[in-house]
């Protein structure tokens, strides 16, 4: 049974590397980032820390960006985004806003990193990619909205294992 769970999870690596890469490149928009937002307090941190290593490494490689890029930049927003959850709690409605702060600073900090990784000077960004970001930050904030209310309608706290079907 663990051989297949391993399988299955491969393949779903591989099908939101294609994902990510065609939405990132076609449309801006990020859905690792959406997952490591929806991970963030149903996984163990440290199976949350691997995946987020080993994915946003081979990340860097197919999107062409410095080797390391994304995991910088995820590693300063998981901390922050944690020091965020101390002063908003995770279960409160302005949680998502913690949620918004972290995907708009991803968005805006994943080209300036790469930037000043490649070319040692910060992007030029005027009004445009910041309504961009603004757009996609919102739209990633009604995504994970949607996920957690099917993972509570889902699944209780409580009780894990089982399928509740009311």
């Amino acid at each position: 049974m663990e051989i297949i769970k391993w399988f299955l999870l491969i393949i779903l690596c591989f099908f939101l590397l294609f994902l990510e890469s065609f939405l990132l490149r076609i449309f801006s928009f990020s859905l690792f980032i959406i997952a490591v937002v929806s991970m963030k307090g149903r996984v163990k941190d440290s199976s949350l820390y691997i995946f987020t290593a080993i994915f946003s490494i081979i990340l860097d490689s197919v999107m062409h960006t410095p080797l390391g890029t994304h995991l910088l930049v995820l590693a300063l927003l998981m901390l922050f985004y944690d020091f965020l959850n101390v002063i908003i709690p995770r279960d409160s409605k302005f949680n998502y806003l913690s949620i918004f702060l972290f995907i708009f600073l991803y968005y805006i900090l994943l080209p300036t990193a790469n930037s000043l990784l490649q070319d040692g000077s910060f992007p030029n960004m005027l009004a445009l990619p910041w309504l961009s970001f603004f757009v996609n930050s919102v739209v990633s904030v009604c995504i994970c909205a949607v996920i957690n209310h099917f993972m509570k309608y889902v699944r209780e706290d409580s009780s894990a294992e089982r399928i509740r079907l009311s």
